[in-house]
């Protein structure tokens, strides 16, 4: 599926930030971070080193979640399936449409 099937262009805030704003500096640094992380996953693709890829996948996975962004483990998850299987379009437009979600987090979407 389509990151824009069915999905609005809305900001997305974190989850964590909305029940306590005591943690907004961290989410800063990880909503800061991401345009790196999917930066390395495009090198892997570059590279074809579908570990490598694999690996960053399954950290923006967990750390999505652990932040307060589901949306990002649920598509992070895809490409690290993606990843496993050696499936190198299907990973660079999962990663083209986590770019374009990334785009749209924010660290508080009040």
């Amino acid at each position: 599926m389509s990151l824009n099937a069915g999905c609005s262009q809305e900001l997305i805030g974190s989850e964590l930030v909305a029940e306590d704003e005591s943690f907004a500096d961290i989410v800063v640094q990880f909503v800061d971070g991401l345009s790196r992380r999917l930066d390395t996953m495009e090198d892997a693709i570059r590279a074809s080193d579908f570990e490598a890829l694999r690996t960053a996948a399954h950290q923006l996975k967990g750390s999505g979640g652990g932040y307060g962004y589901p949306i990002l483990t649920e598509r992070a998850a895809e490409l690290e399936k993606g990843a496993k299987a050696k499936l190198l379009g299907d990973c660079a437009q999962q990663i083209e449409e986590l770019r374009q979600l990334a785009a749209r987090i924010v660290v508080s979407a009040d």
